[in-house]
Formats: C-alpha cells, structure tokens, sequence
C-alpha cells in the first residue's frame, strides 16, 4: 500500500513525559494478535491470504500421520486374521495328533493279538498233522470202535442219545416224503406216531442217565 503524505502532518511523536503521562519516547510498537505464530513470506504485492510455512508443516505431518494408521490398521487386522487361522490349524493339528495316538495304540494291540492267534494257529496246525500223520500209520479204523466210554452209564448215555438223533432224523425225511407225494397222509401219521413214541421214551432215558452222571439237563 503507498505510505500516507507527510507534508500535511508535520507534528511527530511526543518526546516528553508531560503529554502522555510516560516516561519513554519511543515509537509505538508493532501490534501482533496473540496466539499467532506467523513467518514472514516473500508475498506478492496485491495477495488477499498468505500460507504460513508453519500451516503446510502441519498439514503434511496429518495427512502421513493418518495415512500411517490407516496402513497400521490394516496391517494390524491381516495380522491378526493370520493369526485366527493359525490358531485353528494348531488346535486342529492338537486333535489329529490325539486321533493318530489313539489309532496307533489300538493298531498296536491289535498286532499283538493277531500275532498271538497266528501262534496259537500254528501249533493247532502241527497238532492236527501230527494226528493226521498217526492216523495214516495205523490200520482201517472203524468209526463205531473209535468212540469208547469209561463206563457202562455213559455207553448207555451214548447208545440212547445217538438212537433219539437218528428217530429225529428219519421223522424230518418223512416229512419231506409226504411234501413230495411219495408216502400218503394215513402212512406219514402212523410212523410218526411210533417215532415220537420211541423217542419220547429215549430222550426220558436220556435225562435219567445225565441226572446218573452228574451232567446238566438237556436243553
């Protein structure tokens, strides 16, 4: 702005004590508005605003100091999505890890008893061959001679029981004969009838000599 005229003002500022009631005959100082922090700018004459050093300062340190917690933040959820899945997958490693333990043990018990069977079997194996071996060194044998009893009781529990086998079996093949039409009604009646007599008393027999015996009763 141009300087004012200072032909028209010839008066300057007091210098003594007695005009204003002070005792200092300096200019007035320059007024500044409290609170502003301003740099002097080289502006351009006729400029309505002027950016302070000061004001662009702060404004790059907000816009990195926000651009910064955004990135942190980020940085910070992906870190702990990670660390969500790891936790998962480590809880689920902990459960197979068990699973696995549980499925060796019981693989290994199992291996023990399928070693113990295969030994058992083996020395069945050698039994039955050596029976098989004694057998074909001896002479015919006959089936009735092969089983022989202690006792007169228990030949007479023997001799009974196979009798009752044998009625029970012929009265199953009557029955398949009379299915078949090769015997009649009238026939099949009547040798049942004698059968089941026969065998009422056998199996009565039966009982009496396992009582004799001291075995359990039949079933």
């Amino acid at each position: 702005y141009p300087g004012y005229p200072t032909q028209n003002y010839p008066l300057q500022y007091p210098t003594s004590t007695n005009q204003y009631g002070g005792g200092s005959n300096l200019p007035y100082p320059q007024y500044t508005t409290p609170g502003t922090n301003t740099v002097t700018s080289s502006a351009q004459p006729g400029s309505t605003s002027t950016v302070t050093e000061e004001h662009l300062r702060m404004s790059l340190l907000s816009a990195v100091e926000d651009k910064m917690k955004r990135r942190l933040r980020e940085m910070f959820e992906q870190a702990q999505a990670e660390m969500n899945v790891l936790h998962k997958t480590q809880a689920d490693l902990v459960k197979g890890k068990e699973k696995l333990e549980v499925m060796v043990k019981e693989l290994e018990n199992e291996k023990v008893e399928i070693e113990n069977n295969i030994k058992l079997l083996q020395d069945k194996d050698q039994e039955v061959k050596e029976v098989l071996q004694k057998l074909d060194n001896q002479d015919k044998l006959d089936i009735d001679e092969a089983v022989v009893t202690t006792t007169p009781l228990y030949r007479q529990l023997l001799n009974s029981f196979a009798e009752e086998q044998a009625i029970e079996d012929a009265i199953y093949y009557l029955g398949e004969a009379l299915r078949k039409d090769v015997i009649d009604l009238d026939v099949f009646l009547k040798q049942v009838r004698e059968l089941s007599r026969k065998q009422f008393f056998l199996r009565a027999l039966i009982q009496k000599c396992r009582e004799k015996a001291g075995l359990p009763p039949m079933a």
